[in-house]
């Protein structure tokens, strides 16, 4: 049995103002920060009001670098609306300095042929954090991308 389905959903939501305050760094100063937590002194990017582990309110945004460590990766073959055509590289990658990971496209890697791709993403390699010029920036998580350093 198969049964097919479409989901269209349109929706608008207010950010709360720790992540408003992360978008629009993002958009307006094309920065990266994160938040640390005051008890375990993780820094959580994106950051959140709220502590994961002590469940407590977070503390003082920490400006980041626009480097990172590749922490998880797969190439896609199949379309997805609103992603680029495939193949492409869906990555998580934690920004030096903080404790948890951003996901994001990485760009730069021919995908031509699977096995030396592979052999460039392997987990724990540098990347950059790229950030999308700032007539394109929106303030979302996908004004910025990665790519692998020159």
């Amino acid at each position: 049995m198969i049964v097919e389905q479409r989901w269209d959903l349109a929706y608008r939501h207010s950010a709360d103002e720790v992540t408003a305050t992360f978008l629009r760094t993002l958009r307006d100063e094309g920065n990266l920060v994160g938040i640390r937590c005051p008890e375990c002194e993780r820094v959580l990017v994106p950051p959140r009001a709220m502590c994961d582990r002590d469940f407590c309110e977070t503390g003082t945004f920490v400006e980041l670098p626009h480097r990172g460590t590749l922490e998880l990766f797969t190439i896609m073959h199949l379309a997805v609306e609103g992603l680029p055509e495939p193949p492409y590289v869906l990555a998580y990658v934690s920004p030096e300095g903080a404790d948890t990971a951003l996901p994001g496209i990485l760009t730069g890697v021919d995908l031509s042929e699977t096995v030396p791709a592979l052999a460039e993403l392997r987990i724990g390699r540098a990347v950059d954090i790229v950030m999308r010029p700032r007539a394109e920036r929106r303030g979302r998580i996908t004004d910025l991308t990665f790519a692998l350093p020159d």
